[in-house]
């Protein structure tokens, strides 16, 4: 079965499970909770000499800065939609494997290919085969800022309710992640935006913002149903420019991060920001949708703060102390 796009929709989950796991009666309704049993080894895979940051989300407590291994379930986010509300994408850009495609274009006088580079970065990050969190993931462009990286409140909320349309007319909003790395000063429609989309099933994931200021003040980094991810760096230390605060839910790599780039289709480049970090977070939520079957707003963002790690980030400055992780019992 094949969804709108050529992508298969329904993941394969390949378990290798023991007969006493099992017993004499194999009931059909067991296979979730088989899953996640400590004796059931899922199929993994392996990236060495991974970018810092891919190796950081995998490593757990047990940080070792020698090892650049991003250790991943292989379902990788197959069968889940990404909508990425930024600068457009480089679609044939080759971390993408033709999984990029247009969407929506809100910039008056714009293309719809990308002009500058900072989406397509996103993209790399959220689903690149190299630089990617959810190396399977489908990704759709939502395009809300121009070539000099300017936005406003009327786009980025065009662009939140255009993907919420998109993936409730599909049937594909259980399954589907919207990340916003754009915004502004605090907005009330772009966080009620956002409530529409988390209300409808859909992830919502944005970036805390880059003015090391309470995020608070700006949207839609304060809407209360997003999952608002500040920026970490190699030391697990709050990068010195995130945005911080209460509103915060949770840290993710965000300093030094490489990751696709716009002008040649092998482009790459290093970056930093918190639209790096919620891109680490929006690919764990395609992640654990498709490892885990996860369906809906709740149930996802209740899977990624509960794997998150707990107390290892520094200067937190009243954020919630957790960075990602992608719980990977994997072997």
């Amino acid at each position: 079965m094949t969804g709108k796009h050529g992508i298969p929709e329904l993941p394969l989950r390949c378990l290798r499970v023991s007969r006493k796991i099992l017993g004499p009666r194999r009931r059909p309704d067991t296979s979730e909770a088989i899953a996640h049993r400590p004796e059931v080894t899922r199929r993994s895979k392996l990236q060495l000499n991974a970018p810092w940051n891919l190796a950081r989300i995998s490593q757990g407590h047990a940080r070792n800065d020698g090892l650049r291994r991003y250790r991943y379930d292989a379902t990788a986010g197959s069968g889940t939609y990404v909508y990425l509300v930024d600068s457009g994408i480089n679609f044939s850009h080759a971390e993408f494997s033709g999984r990029a495609f247009r969407g929506a274009n809100f910039v008056l006088g714009s293309p719809d290919d990308a002009e500058s580079g900072h989406g397509t970065h996103i993209a790399g990050i959220v689903g690149g085969k190299t630089y990617g969190v959810a190396k399977s993931c489908t990704m759709i462009s939502v395009k809300v800022v121009s070539k000099i990286g300017r936005s406003n409140m009327l786009w980025i909320r065009q662009g939140i309710n255009w993907a919420t349309n998109d993936a409730i007319a599909k049937g594909i909003a259980d399954r589907s992640v919207i990340n916003v790395s754009a915004g502004g000063l605090y907005n009330a429609s772009v966080n009620f935006a956002v409530k529409n989309a988390t209300d409808a099933g859909i992830t919502v994931v944005v970036a805390a913002g880059n003015h090391a200021a309470f995020a608070g003040a700006f949207s839609p980094a304060s809407a209360d149903t997003a999952i608002t991810v500040a920026a970490s760096g190699p030391d697990d230390c709050r990068a010195p420019f995130s945005n911080y605060g209460p509103c915060v839910d949770m840290f993710a790599p965000g300093a030094h991060i490489a990751s696709a780039w716009n002008y040649v289709d092998s482009g790459m480049k290093y970056e930093s920001g918190t639209s790096a970090a919620a891109a680490h977070v929006t690919g764990l939520a395609a992640y654990f949708i498709s490892s885990e079957n996860l369906r809906g707003f709740k149930a996802v963002r209740e899977r990624i703060l509960g794997a998150s790690l707990n107390g290892v980030i520094t200067d937190t400055r009243y954020s919630s102390n957790r960075l990602a992780y992608n719980d990977n019992r994997v072997s």
